[in-house]
């Protein structure tokens, strides 16, 4: 099997492109040389890479191909800052430094909490450009899979293939809300039923902590009536603010509940385990992004 590095990076351009003429304008070349390098590629690995759809997808053997095309740019982009000069070399001013794209995946809550620190360091130490695609913990490993990140922090305990997987700890969450707002809706105490009519705030409507929460206090699934606010800075100023009541991670909503602007709803908690996963790739680049995520996260998760 020769998989060409010219096809690999024809196929990585079309999906993140979108089509065939896009990618042929990032590339410089025309749209028949786009479909011919497909063509190439698909024959050479004797599987079809691509749906040609709009947007262009990739089929799981195309996913297959993406990860490798997008190790790849790294691998190459490393090699590449060494023959120009060291990113880090400290006789190179910052602006003619060579920068590498590093794309990564993340939940809201960590970026917002530990993860941002840990990453403006990383950039502090190298010449980087970090891409971060922010997702629910739960589906942030399907960007590895795809190849869209090259690492993720991800609450799957199972390693994807071809990934090393390391614990970070656990986020807790604590159920709050205003001292109003628990005496307009949780006045009678807390029930299923009364649970049920209090407005909860949501991130969104893939936020499975606050319906396992709320399972949890009524007992059983309620529906609540619910504020989206998808931002996780805003989410518990939404809750600070009385819009709703909401599980909010310990370590945003401590200063509020000390000086009495939330209070506990309950005496519950859920503890999220987070995890980092990154492919396996000999990068000195990504194994000191790990290095800093691992330390990071141990100051702030439990």
């Amino acid at each position: 099997m020769d998989i060409s590095q010219e096809g690999l990076r024809t196929l990585a351009a079309v999906l993140r492109e979108g089509t065939f003429d896009a990618a042929a304008s990032s590339l410089h070349i025309t749209p028949s040389a786009v479909s011919q390098r497909i063509k190439a590629l698909e024959s050479a690995v004797g599987r079809v890479v691509l749906r040609r759809t709009k947007p262009a997808s990739a089929t799981p053997d195309g996913e297959v191909l993406v990860r490798l095309a997008r190790q790849w740019e790294l691998l190459l982009a490393e090699t590449r800052a060494e023959f120009v000069g060291e990113p880090d070399d400290d006789d190179a001013p910052v602006t003619s430094r060579p920068r590498v794209h590093l794309p990564i995946a993340t939940n809201a809550d960590s970026l917002a909490t530990w993860l941002l620190p840990v990453l403006a360091r990383f950039h502090r130490e190298h010449a980087v450009a970090v891409e971060v695609f922010r997702d629910d913990e739960t589906r942030s490993s399907a960007l590895l899979k795809s190849g869209d990140a090259l690492a993720a922090v991800t609450s799957d305990p199972i390693a994807i293939r071809g990934c090393a997987l390391q614990s970070l700890g656990s986020m807790r969450y604590l159920p709050v809300a205003t001292p109003e707002f628990i005496a307009t809706w949780l006045s009678d105490g807390l029930d299923a039923e009364a649970l049920a009519r209090a407005p909860m705030v949501q991130f969104d409507r893939n936020d499975h902590i606050q319906l396992d929460m709320v399972a949890a206090l009524a007992g059983r699934a309620v529906d609540p009536p619910a504020a989206y606010i998808p931002s996780s800075t805003e989410y518990h100023r939404a809750v600070s603010l009385g819009i709703g009541w909401g599980a909010v991670p310990v370590v945003q909503i401590r200063e509020p509940l000390d000086d009495g602007r939330v209070r506990l709803i309950a005496d519950h908690h859920l503890d999220v385990p987070l995890y980092w996963q990154h492919w396996k790739l000999s990068s000195p680049l990504l194994q000191h992004l790990t290095d800093l995520v691992v330390t990071g996260a141990a100051e702030v998760l439990r």
